[in-house]
């Protein structure tokens, strides 16, 4: 006959002390009473400290500017999507919206047709979008496709004026 080897994990459940309700009720409550005394903070202190958090964050915002997106070296339908999203946000916060191509070395046609269409909804919203210093590259290729002009990239030195 077997004898039964209470060492053995055959039929053990490791996941048994999830459901565990070994504790009395008691203890549970004393538990959660500690937790509460020890996560209380005296309720005037904790306002002046969000005041004084939400003063800092109006001041910072302040000086924060998404009117102007520096463009990444490369530019093709894998970071579309990213871009879009960035300037979608970027146009609805401001009325004029600088976008700094000067690091562009290669644009594929899926970015130039967001720029377009970009531009396109600027004029709807009448807001305004500036290439500043377009690249060599950038320049180039929205010339091969005939938008350099809708663009207002048909000169190098577009970021001067």
């Amino acid at each position: 006959m077997t004898t039964k080897n209470k060492d053995s994990l055959i039929g053990f459940d490791p996941l048994a002390w999830i459901n565990d309700d070994d504790k009395p009720p008691d203890q549970e409550e004393t538990l959660v009473e500690q937790a509460v005394d020890n996560a209380s903070v005296d309720k005037p202190e904790n306002e002046v400290l969000i005041a004084e958090v939400s003063n800092q964050i109006s001041e910072v915002s302040e000086f924060i500017d998404n009117s102007k997106i520096l463009l990444e070296n490369t530019l093709n339908i894998s970071t579309v999507a990213e871009l879009h999203s960035q300037l979608v946000q970027a146009l609805q916060g401001n009325e004029c919206l600088e976008i700094d191509a000067a690091n562009v070395n290669s644009i594929d046609t899926a970015s130039l047709q967001l720029f377009v269409v970009l531009k396109q909804e600027a004029l709807k919203l009448n807001k305004d979008i500036i290439f500043d210093f377009p690249s060599d590259k950038f320049i180039e290729a929205a010339k091969l496709l005939g938008i350099d002009n809708m663009l207002g990239v048909d000169q190098a030195a577009a970021g001067f004026f």
